[in-house]
């Protein structure tokens, strides 16, 4: 058996009393994952739009 079975089996044997408390639960967790938002990134038409900053980054902290 399962755990998401485990679970349905528990909560099948719940008294309706607690069933909203289980639900609020179960909501907030779901919720709590939200979706993250991408990084904008700007094109400058400068010197540093076309380079790996991070390479370079690395390159001259050990020169």
């Amino acid at each position: 058996m399962s755990t998401k079975e485990k679970i349905k089996n528990e909560i099948d044997n719940l008294p309706e009393a607690f069933l909203k408390k289980v639900y609020e639960y179960i909501y907030s967790i779901k919720t709590v994952n939200s979706k993250r938002l991408p990084v904008r990134t700007f094109h400058l038409k400068g010197q540093y739009d076309k380079i790996n900053i991070r390479q370079k980054a690395y390159e001259q902290s050990f020169d």
